[in-house]
């Protein structure tokens, strides 16, 4: 095949670009030898964010991989990465990824103090399943970075050998040179049919530009593009789509393995090694019994003469969400827990557990992104998307909203069709990861009317709530849900509230983050 096309690479794209001024779509000379075949494709498909992903394979596949969320409110950063028990290299691969990223965000997103420009930006990191099987796994990471400028999507996916704790580039799903640059032809090729990618882009096609290559459920091989890559930002995230026929004789044996993986999904099977590490990060979950409700409060609580205070935690369900309810039930302290979608989805025996429990269950959104930056279709699909795996998991969706990162305007406010909840006493917690310091942050903000920011995503912060109870107790607080705190009946779709009235002074309602 490399007698046909293989030294022609160059002389190949030139033609692309050329004839792309003149035609758009007529056939190329010197194309490869096996007919590029997109009567079953559409080459170059654009990928709206939020449709992205919605089909990636349940983290259920991997018993002993964990999803692990980090956020900086601050900075509007929000990563998410996995963690595997018996593969110690995925752990290290995603860490070193989101660390990567994260320096080069903070390189980019400098605080111009003589401009008088305070930091502005945000960095949202998320991994998804792409393939699982006893062999190998795929995990397809998309960062999206805005540095005060404009803002885009890049991809990667990192492929995982179980055999020997590995990890490879998509480079390694092809058996070698000639195998690796008949593809990046065929990928070229498909890549033209859009009219909006631009060909001089792909004259030079770097293998960084390659390297997010998966496959779908027929077999074809699907590359992510990275916004502005090889095509304007008003395109979006692109897809492009290249035939099985085409694909299957360039793999590696490795390449094999991934593409039969992502065709007919397998669980991974947990090496006896492990299963004991595996029980004990479990035990810590503690979901699988709903416990009984906390005691029925013989009469509503009068906020407005009680002290009140509201504890609220965002990001979750995480890992250690199973401890913080064990400590809530046993100071009979209802809570408010604002959820991301996926958390929600892959722990729905949690939420469930809250509501038995007599907690609230509120929308965090989905991706947690900073939703003024969103036009209104993706607002409201983020929502909406949480809505749904709230109601799969507890019967109906949720029916207050905090957006993250307190980021919110009158068009967000609009858009979110339910109260938007902030908070008056920021802990911290996320910055700290410490439970002293959570704890002194708690006891000397906290007011009679307030509402708490916590994140139960962060072991530091369950580990300081039993003292946070015990210590407001002792002050004589009563603990209750956000709901409970701003009378259902007071609370109006659209407004925001980061706080009760003080023994009916001042007003609820503020319009921004404290």
């Amino acid at each position: 095949m490399r007698n046909a096309i293989g030294q022609n690479f160059f002389k190949i794209l030139t033609s692309l670009v050329a004839l792309s001024l003149i035609t758009g779509c007529a056939p190329i000379a010197g194309s490869p030898t096996t007919p590029l075949d997109i009567s079953s494709s559409e080459g170059v498909l654009p990928t709206p964010e939020n449709e992205q992903y919605k089909d990636s394979l349940p983290l259920s596949l991997i018993p002993d991989l964990h999803s692990v969320d980090q956020s900086d409110e601050d900075h509007h950063i929000f990563t998410r990465h996995f963690e595997v028990a018996s593969l110690s290299s995925v752990g290290e691969a995603q860490r070193a990824l989101i660390e990567s990223k994260r320096v080069e965000f903070d390189r980019n997103n400098i605080q111009d103090v003589s401009a008088g420009s305070g930091i502005s930006g945000e960095l949202n990191i998320r991994s998804y399943l792409s393939a699982v099987s006893t062999h190998i796994i795929g995990i397809k990471t998309i960062t999206y970075e805005f540095a005060g400028a404009s803002g885009g999507n890049s991809f990667i996916t990192q492929w995982f050998d179980t055999s020997n704790n590995t990890m490879h580039s998509s480079r390694d799903l092809f058996a070698g040179e000639e195998q690796w640059d008949d593809f990046r032809e065929y990928v070229a090729l498909a890549a033209t049919k859009n009219p909006e990618v631009i060909a001089e882009d792909l004259v030079n096609m770097s293998n960084e530009l390659l390297d997010s290559v998966n496959f779908d459920a027929q077999g074809n091989a699907t590359i992510d593009f990275d916004d502005y890559s090889i095509a304007p930002g008003s395109a979006g995230s692109l897809t492009v789509t290249v035939p099985s026929q085409n694909v299957v004789p360039l793999l590696s044996p490795l390449g094999v393995l991934a593409r039969n993986a992502a065709m007919s999904p397998a669980p991974r099977s947990l090496i006896s090694s492990v299963a004991p590490l595996l029980e004990t990060l479990q035990s810590t979950e503690s979901p699988a019994s709903v416990s009984p409700p906390l005691p029925a409060k013989t009469e509503r609580v009068d906020c407005s003469k009680a002290k009140c205070v509201a504890l609220t935690f965002d990001d979750g369900p995480g890992p250690k969400t199973g401890k913080l309810l064990d400590d809530l039930k046993k100071a009979n302290a209802p809570a408010t827990f604002f959820v991301v979608g996926p958390n929600a989805k892959n722990r729905p025996e949690i939420l469930k557990r809250m509501i038995a429990e007599g907690h609230e269950v509120g929308n965090h959104t989905w991706n947690h992104r900073s939703l003024p930056s969103l036009n209104s279709a993706k607002i409201r699909s983020e929502i909406d998307r949480t809505n749904e795996a709230i109601a799969a998991a507890i019967g109906e969706p949720a029916s207050l909203l905090r957006p993250p990162y307190g980021a919110h305007d009158s068009i967000t406010d609009r858009l979110a069709q339910a109260p938007v909840i902030l908070w008056d006493v920021d802990t911290l917690d996320w910055k700290y990861r410490n439970a002293d310091k959570v704890v002194a942050e708690t006891i000397s903000q906290t007011r009679p009317g307030s509402i708490v920011l916590m994140h139960d995503i962060h072991a530091s912060t369950v580990a300081a709530v039993p003292r946070i109870l015990s210590q407001l107790k002792a002050k004589g607080y009563t603990f209750v849900t956000v709901s409970e705190l701003l009378g259902k009946e007071n609370l109006k779709s659209g407004e925001t509230y980061s706080r009760a009235p003080s023994t009916g002074k001042g007003s609820a309602k503020n319009g921004g983050k404290k």
